[in-house]
């Protein structure tokens, strides 16, 4: 090929990109030409804003949150979403009938805004008609939320499941990693996952079934336990870490479960009998001397105080079961319990009475200021409760909190606090009434808490779509290191070692 043909062949593609550009650049002016405010022929105005899933409008988010993508569930062939706060620049999106935000814009908005609201407006077009609605908005808290969280994914199947899993997701942004599933380690049941003050380097969960045994991480060491014993009714069930990560206080249950015949109702989980007890995680030994084992009574979710002086439990007369399963009502209590000799002193303290409701799920803000509970008309076990509701005491002047901003019609049960007492994770069946999934909730130096938010995903639809319920939602503050396969090769190969009951 001679020089001409060559500078022939360079001319016109230089002339083809060029073009391709002017012509890029007349659209773009063209279409904000016509669309000065992002839309044209605004035929109709809304007072109020449109329905969204999830409902963002009025919330209080961390600024490290993840977007707030949304879906607008109005009909409409087109949308529009003018995106704005004070400190920031204008973002504008266009859609069918979700928004979804650049993660760039996304961080310069939730960043530029700390401690201030963003508004969005919304306009959604049928036909060549649009509707322009009423903007809302969201406040974006200077306090961050730990970055991770950590939930079972499992189908709400009661006896019968295939794949379940516990996970991981940055809440910073959309990535969702298993820390093991049960197709690695023979399809068994694993629940219970626990962190030591939100500390992702230790963890403990349990496998039931085939390579069952309790399993806790310490150093990126896995070890992998029999925690059933001659002076114990089971193996350890619903745990909860000592702040200095030396004990670990926990339920040993009876569990059985039966079903309603009823559509309001579906099942009931409750216990033959149950105990608290305290392990020694350094000796390997269930502590007799800090243990809470009686016949005349039903004992169940312990919790430790954050400065490790206190330990809560749940208790009730014990009862004949199941005869008597909407007759039993749990007591929230505690004792002291001294760190150095791993041993409680009473008397007990009751901090609430089940005259007439039953109290489960005792978690303390790690500033040791609020004790949060959950509340039902009976029994221990409230996530199947429609009527289960969160509550929370100031533990300066034992005082109950007003949570109605918190509450739901339907079931609202465990519940998280992030390691700074900002923050809390729920779980929630507010959405349909039978998966349940996790909602974050700002709570406020004088303990009142704002308006929940479902957990933002890339998706808004992926909840319609993802069949699972998220259980035991637990934050973390950083990232689980241990990996799927470590912890198969030690489910594999490894037999569980016994513990001792002292």
């Amino acid at each position: 090929m001679d020089n001409t043909k060559k500078r022939k062949i360079v001319r016109n593609f230089v002339i083809g990109y060029l073009v391709i550009q002017v012509l890029s650049i007349v659209v773009y002016l063209g279409f904000w030409s016509l669309h000065p405010e992002g839309i044209t022929n605004v035929t109709n105005e809304r007072m109020s804003p449109p329905p969204i899933f999830p409902d963002y409008n009025g919330t209080t988010i961390p600024y490290n949150i993840a977007p707030l993508n949304f879906r607008i569930n109005v009909p409409s062939d087109e949308c529009y979403a003018k995106i704005e706060g004070s400190e920031s620049e204008v973002f504008e999106y266009h859609g069918t009938n979700t928004i979804r935000f650049k993660m760039k814009d996304w961080i310069r908005l939730t960043r530029a805004n700390r401690g201030k609201a963003f508004f969005v407006t919304i306009a959604t077009k049928i036909g060549d008609e649009w509707t322009k609605w009423a903007p809302f908005s969201v406040y974006i808290s200077d306090q961050a939320i730990d970055s991770h969280l950590v939930y079972r994914l499992i189908e709400p199947g009661y006896e019968k499941w295939h794949i379940v899993g516990i996970y991981q997701r940055n809440l910073e942004s959309f990535d969702e990693q298993p820390i093991i599933r049960n197709d690695m380690t023979g399809y068994n049941c694993m629940n219970c996952h626990s962190f030591c003050m939100g500390d992702p380097g230790q963890m403990m969960f349990h496998m039931r079934a085939a390579n069952g045994g309790t399993y806790i991480v310490q150093d990126k060491k896995i070890s992998k336990l029999n925690t059933k014993t001659n002076g114990t009714i089971s193996n350890m069930t619903y745990p909860f870490w000592h702040p200095s990560g030396r004990y670990i206080t926990t339920s040993v249950n009876d569990i059985k479960q039966f079903f309603h015949s009823v559509k309001e109702k579906k099942m009931e989980v409750f216990d033959l009998e149950s105990d608290v007890v305290v392990y020694d995680v350094k000796n390997k030994e269930i502590l007799s001397k800090a243990s809470l084992i009686t016949k005349d009574a039903f004992e169940t979710f312990p919790a430790f105080s954050p400065d490790g002086k206190w330990l809560y439990f749940c208790t009730a007369p014990a009862q004949k079961m199941p005869e008597n399963y909407d007759k039993v009502r749990y007591n929230l209590c505690r004792v002291a319990f001294d760190p150095d000799r791993g041993e409680i002193s009473f008397p007990i303290d009751t901090l609430v009475h089940a005259d007439s409701l039953s109290y489960t799920f005792p978690r303390i803000s790690p500033d040791g200021r609020f004790l949060m509970y959950t509340e039902t008309a009976y029994g221990q076990f409230p996530i199947w409760h429609p009527d289960a509701e969160i509550r929370m005491m100031d533990l300066e002047n034992r005082t109950a909190m007003d949570m109605s901003a918190l509450n739901s019609p339907d079931t609202d049960s465990y519940h998280s606090w992030s390691s700074n007492s900002d923050w809390v994770v729920f779980s929630s069946r507010r959405d349909n009434g039978l998966y349940t999934l996790p909602y974050i909730c700002y709570i406020g130096k004088d303990g009142k808490p704002s308006k929940p938010f479902l957990l933002p995903q890339e998706d808004p639809d992926k909840y319609d779509y993802q069949l699972y319920s998220y259980n035991i939602p637990e934050l973390t503050k950083g990232a689980v290191e241990v990996s799927p396969y470590e912890i198969q090769q030690v489910a594999e190969k490894n037999k569980p070692e016994q513990v001792r009951f002292k």
